[in-house]
């Protein structure tokens, strides 16, 4: 016969191993979510993770300094027509901060 004490140790191992796994998988979907926020991608890409902004908006605010070079954009073309990638978490951070502290750009009345 089993000893039912042994048969409760076992089952609180199981589910002290199950709580420690979920646990890990969150952290690393976390982990995996802040990467991808930190990552160059399109302008569509960006809109759509992002949500109500458009990839208008925000080529209007890499075109007119709005948008620091490097921080939350780069410019992969070599000529006159921009060929933009982002960064969402900095580009959320930019929409996150009030309007009135933004820089302001060159074009911008």
């Amino acid at each position: 016969m089993i000893d039912p004490q042994f048969i409760q140790t076992l089952k609180a191992t199981a589910e002290t191993a199950l709580a420690t796994a979920q646990a890990c998988l969150q952290v690393a979907n976390q982990l995996q979510h802040e990467s991808e926020q930190n990552k160059w991608v399109t302008l569509e890409t960006a809109a759509a993770a992002l949500g109500d902004i458009s990839t208008g908006m925000l080529k209007d605010r890499c075109d007119d300094g709005r948008f620091k070079y490097g921080t939350h954009f780069i410019n992969s073309s070599d000529g006159k027509r921009g060929n933009y990638f982002v960064k969402v978490s900095a580009v959320r951070k930019f929409f996150e901060t009030d309007p009135a502290k933004r820089p302001p750009g060159r074009n911008v009345a």
